[in-house]
């Protein structure tokens, strides 16, 4: 299991000791939170699930050179533990959620927990269809209208717990005085698809199903590794995004999606290119690096029968591209597949979508990333 940092150790030493009391009354702990299973943590940096005989802590935490945060929440598992006021308590058996990110409802359906969904940040842009489905039937109210959440709707769906991002919002400190529990959800930081993946057994302590948890991420990691090491590194590069102005913002070559593409046995253009951030080029530099790149990946928002041609007609020089010559264009329409939510529970799928687009594999039906025609 993955030690915690000095810094997370002596946190979490002084909130058990500010917060934890003992009553003198006997122990009682229910039969499903005997029957639960722990969870051990081998890729994720963001967060862990630390383990005592009356309780549960969840703790969540800053990731790198990522600005400083630390959170938890405690699931008491006895009836004579009693919490400082300061600390936060959830209940897994009714725990009532409201989130800020849909990639939230990724982890929760696959974990048949969508239920507890009472309230969400964006209703309109989740666009898959089962989800979709189970959050109108429930009802959900809608969080973000504006740029704000919108407090009112938040009271009116009454989390037991508000799953927030740890920056960008000046609200964030203003929940506890309204008697608001949170808790910082940032696993877009992590640095691999299999630590992303890892936070599904965050979301299974939360809900009380940790077995489904980490039987989901057995068979998920499993399924990824065995196709990376099935694949057959070339000596073939590749190319990303569209721009955006007279800017074309290329990912850092350490970023999460670099890694997962060149997973699939292909190379970045621009790995020699150093920093953690996307890197801002001039629309002609890419224009020159596209005539040589043999493969392009764009992950964008357009209308469901796109092709090549219309690539082509937003740009004419894109038909310069190497790839749009060879028709190894590999794209991927977020208005059809949910690439930014349940793709983080299904890299493995992602890869082999990749894989089949690159001719490492020759049978598999694509879902996230198809070649353009």
């Amino acid at each position: 299991m993955r030690e915690l940092s000095l810094l997370a150790i002596l946190w979490s030493l002084i909130i058990l000791n500010s917060c934890v009391q003992h009553a003198d009354s006997e122990t009682s702990i229910t039969p499903n939170q005997l029957d639960q299973e722990k969870v051990s943590i081998e890729y994720a940096e963001g967060f862990d699930v630390v383990y005592e005989p009356n309780f549960i802590k969840v703790v969540t935490q800053s990731i790198g050179e990522n600005t400083s945060f630390t959170d938890s929440v405690f699931i008491i598992l006895d009836s004579t533990t009693i919490l400082d006021e300061s600390c936060k308590i959830i209940n897994q058996e009714e725990i009532r959620l409201a989130c800020q990110s849909s990639t939230h409802l990724a982890f929760l359906n696959e974990l048949n927990q969508l239920s507890q969904v009472v309230g969400l940040c964006g209703l309109e842009y989740v666009n898959n269809p089962e989800i979709s489905e189970v959050i109108k039937e429930n009802e959900v109210i809608e969080l973000c209208m504006t740029d704000q959440i919108q407090l009112e709707n938040l009271f009116q769906c009454n989390p037991d717990l508000f799953l927030i991002y740890p920056f960008g919002s000046s609200q964030n400190n203003d929940y506890a005085s309204k008697g608001i529990h949170t808790l910082l959800i940032a696993e877009y930081l992590e640095k691999s698809q299999l630590a992303r993946l890892e936070w599904i057994k965050l979301f299974g302590v939360l809900t009380g199903k940790s077995k489904e948890a980490n039987a989901y991420f057995e068979s998920v990691k499993q399924a990824y590794i065995e196709q990376k090491e099935a694949t057959v590194p070339t000596d073939k590069t590749f190319i990303m995004n569209l721009p955006f102005q007279d800017q074309w913002f290329m990912p850092s070559s350490k970023s999460v999606g670099v890694e997962l593409i060149e997973d699939a046995g292909i190379s970045y253009y621009y790995s020699g290119e150093k920093g953690t951030e996307n890197i801002s080029h001039s629309n002609e530099q890419v224009w020159n690096d596209g005539v040589s790149a043999d493969y392009w990946v764009i992950i964008a928002r357009r209308e469901a029968n796109y092709g090549l041609a219309d690539l082509i007609a937003e740009e004419s020089v894109y038909k310069e591209f190497l790839s749009v010559q060879n028709h190894q264009v590999i794209f991927c329409n977020t208005a059809t597949a949910d690439y930014f939510s349940k793709g983080v529970v299904e890299p493995h799928i992602i890869l082999k979508d990749l894989c089949y687009a690159t001719g490492q594999i020759e049978s598999h039906t694509p879902q996230y990333f198809f070649l353009l025609e």
